[in-house]
Order: C-alpha cells, then structure tokens, then sequence
C-alpha cells in the first residue's frame, strides 16, 4: 500500500487524508504547529474559567451536504444543533434588519423600484446554471445590469468594499453569484427563514474527529515538526526534508497557501514553480475577538454601509451558539480583510485593538469597559484567494508534471466560497484524482516490469 505524505493539518489536509485513507491508501500528516485545524483552530481564555472559543467563526448551513454526511460518518450529526438566525445592516447610523422579504421593502436607502430589483437580482443569481460565463463579467456590472445603481450603491459596494479591502474592480461576478446561491440555500421554502448550525464545541469537534479516525485506521499525525522541501529525483518526489532529519516519500500533497508551497519546491521543480505563480495573490485578515458581558445587537451578521467604519462586520456568533457552550459570555467578532500594505495590516495589537473599539463604540454608544470580559486578536496573511476576471486557467491543477507532487488548496475552490462545506468537498475530488494516479502509476510499473 502506499504511503502519502500530506504537508498541512487543516481542515483540508485532515478531510483529504480521511477519505484517501478509506481508499486505501495510507497517509502521513506533517503540521508545522503544536494544533491541528489552521484557521479552524481554538483559543483559550484562562482568566474566563478556561473558556475555550473558535479563533475565528466559522458558518456551517442547513445546506452542507457534505459536511452533514461527513459529521454522520464520524458520528458527529447527533451534536449539531440548527438556529434560526438573522441578518441586519448599519447604516446612517442605526441598525435595520435584513433577514426578510418585508424587511428588504422597508430598507430605507432603496426606492421601490430598487427593492424590486434587489429581489430580481437574487431570483436571476439562482436560476445561473453556467458560471463561466459570468467569469467573464466584473461584479459591479452584472449587478447593475440586474439590479441598477441604487441596489449597487446602498448594498453591494460597502460588501465588496469590505470584503476585498476595497479593491474590487477587478473581481468577477462569480464572487455575488456564489454567495447568494449558498446563502439563500438556506431558507425554508417561504423565503422568510434562515437556518444555520453549530457544533457546542466548535469546529474543533470535527478536526479531532477526523484526526481519531485517520489514526484508528493506521495513518500519522505529527504536530510541531516543519517541512522544508520535497525532494525530486527523476521525475517524481522521492523524499522530505523535515526540520529535524530526512525522509523517503511515495508522494507528497501540498495543502499550504501557494506562497508557502511553493517554497517547499526543489530546483529540479522549477517548471512546477512557475505554473503555481500564476495566482498566487491572496488577502489576509485581522479579525477581533470580543468576549462581552453583554449582547450587542440580536443578528449573527451584521453588515456595515459606512465607509470610515474599518472592520468588514460585527458578526455575533452567540446569535447562533447557544451561551451555554460559551460560559454564559457574548462573543463578537470584528474581523478586516487587508492587502498586505494596509495600515490595519501593520498595526500592532494594542493599536489596532484601540482604533477597532473606538469605532465600534461610534456604532454601540452604550458599550462601557466593564461590559468587555477579554479581546484577542487574530492575524493570518493568507487567507481570501483572489481570482481576477478571465483567469479561470491559471488555477493549478491537482497534479504536476512530477510524479508524486500534488497541489491541493483554497486557490482551487472556485467559483464556491472557501468555507469548510467547500472544503470537505475539495478534499474528496482530490483524493478521487489521486487514487486515480497511483492506480495509473502502479498498472505503468507492472507493465514495465513484465
């Protein structure tokens, strides 16, 4: 049976190994840090009795197929608890909600006639059976087309705004049609519901699942030991160099960031290199995690309008958990996708910590110091991959021209979102291209041998 090497233990790397391991096909998982789950990872607050929280937030929806069929192979789908949540907008000040047809109608920014085209523009976005097409079209224009300027300039331009640091000229339509597909997927056949899940203890739940059954069914995991480079001879991948010492390899998937895989690749890897850097840009994200004594509004996401206002949304995710699994605190995050070069970028903790309080208090007045039991901050320079418009065939493939040498990422997951539904699924496609290779290898080997 061979042995695949699989460098990063995220959520992708672990839901790849799973399902190749239930092929057959035995894995090692190699993690640079001291806990699985990358970005899914917790956060400890020992000063609050231990209090234990995702360090980001994270979605699951009533519409995860994947996901809920990979929770009943674990034996996780009795855990997951489903919330009617809701959705509101700040703007000029004051707070509207968002989470029903009526309250679309009643958003004061939008003229009838807008309202109307709003409601349009999410009817057509889920009739799109082809998405290449609007691959080719800028997300400004196509929603214009649908829904006019006002619905552009009082909705979709604060998200795009937000969510791409302000630089969305040059985002396709994919993006909003993606989005609104997923999301209005989770509404009950009246329209007037949302319905998102949680598991009590995060997503954590399900990153040690997956690590319990790749090691009960005989795969590694080692934490705390770095990949520095795969080594090529003759074509395929023959070995690893570790942080502390070598190793042979069968094969070895690369599950990091672009930047970062490309890093681990030999010079006998080159042409490999240079097909990686073809999209290779990503966003990173500061995100504030605020555990309060107190709520601060009654929706899960709340959208901001308002330009000056720096962070992307107060997402309240105790609108969704039950305070129960939280020690009875409210948790609010604040989180900014940043280029690199943004200010909010390079502020350090305390300062970033300081300008992010003074804006929201601008939108909460009454939120006093006491109310606020502990703030974390989280960063992560590579998170939100850009796809630009037309460059749909500078994705990488799964495969190399180096036998053994796999790329398996969020750059790939395109034109979904990258979320841990996405993921999951991604992981099962690539382990499916993966077999397929080795199978493919082995019948060339047996042929060469007789």
């Amino acid at each position: 049976m061979p042995v695949i090497d699989i460098v990063g233990g995220g959520i992708l790397g672990l839901a790849l190994g799973y399902d190749l391991i239930k092929r057959g096909i035995g894995v090692r998982i190699w993690e640079r840090s001291r806990e699985l789950g990358g970005l899914m990872g917790r956060t400890r607050f020992d000063d609050l009795d231990g209090l234990e929280v995702d360090r980001y937030y994270h979605a699951i929806l009533s519409s995860d197929r994947t996901l809920m069929r990979l929770f009943d192979e674990l034996g996780l789908r009795s855990e997951v608890r489903m919330t009617v949540t809701s959705m509101g907008f700040y703007h000029d000040g004051k707070l509207y909600s968002m989470s029903t047809p009526l309250d679309f109608l009643r958003f004061p920014p939008l003229s009838p006639i807008d309202r109307f085209r709003l409601g349009v523009t999410i009817l057509q976005a889920r009739r799109v059976k082809d998405w290449r097409a609007l691959e080719q079209i800028p997300v400004v224009e196509w929603l214009t087309k649908l829904g006019g300027r006002g619905t552009v300039e009082h909705i979709w331009k604060p998200l795009l705004r937000a969510k791409f640091d302000g630089g969305f000229d040059n985002v396709p339509a994919t993006y909003i049609w993606s989005r609104l597909v997923r999301t209005t997927d989770t509404r009950e056949k009246g329209g007037a519901v949302e319905k998102m899940c949680f598991l009590p203890g995060g997503y954590a739940m399900l990153i040690n699942a997956l690590a319990k059954a790749i090691t009960e069914r005989g795969g590694q995991i080692t934490t705390g030991i770095a990949i520095q480079q795969v080594h090529v001879s003759e074509g395929r991948v023959c070995g690893l160099r570790l942080s502390d010492g070598e190793i042979d390899s069968d094969g070895a998937v690369l599950t990091l960031q672009t930047p970062i895989a490309r890093r681990l690749l030999p010079p006998e890897a080159a042409d490999v290199n240079a097909r990686w850097s073809r999209l290779e840009e990503y966003l990173g994200i500061v995100c504030m995690l605020l555990v309060l004594r107190r709520s601060l509004s009654p929706y899960y996401t709340l959208n901001i309008t308002d330009e000056r206002i720096p962070f992307t949304g107060v997402i309240e995710t105790t609108n969704l958990i039950d305070r129960q699994f939280t020690n009875g605190y409210h948790l609010v995050y604040l989180p900014k996708y940043v280029a690199p070069d943004n200010l909010f970028a390079q502020m350090n903790d305390e300062a970033l910590q300081r300008s992010f309080l003074v804006y929201l208090r601008q939108m909460f007045p009454d939120v006093r110091p006491d109310d606020i039991a502990a703030v974390r901050i989280g960063r992560e320079r590579y998170v939100e991959p850009l796809h630009p418009i037309g460059r749909t065939d500078d994705i990488p493939p799964f495969t190399t021209d180096i036998a053994g040498l796999y790329l398996v990422n969020s750059s790939q997951i395109y034109p979904q979102l990258t979320n841990g539904e996405a993921a999951v699924a991604h992981a099962a496609r690539a382990a499916g291209i993966i077999e397929q290779t080795l199978r493919s290898l082995s019948e060339s080997q047996q042929t060469v041998a007789v």
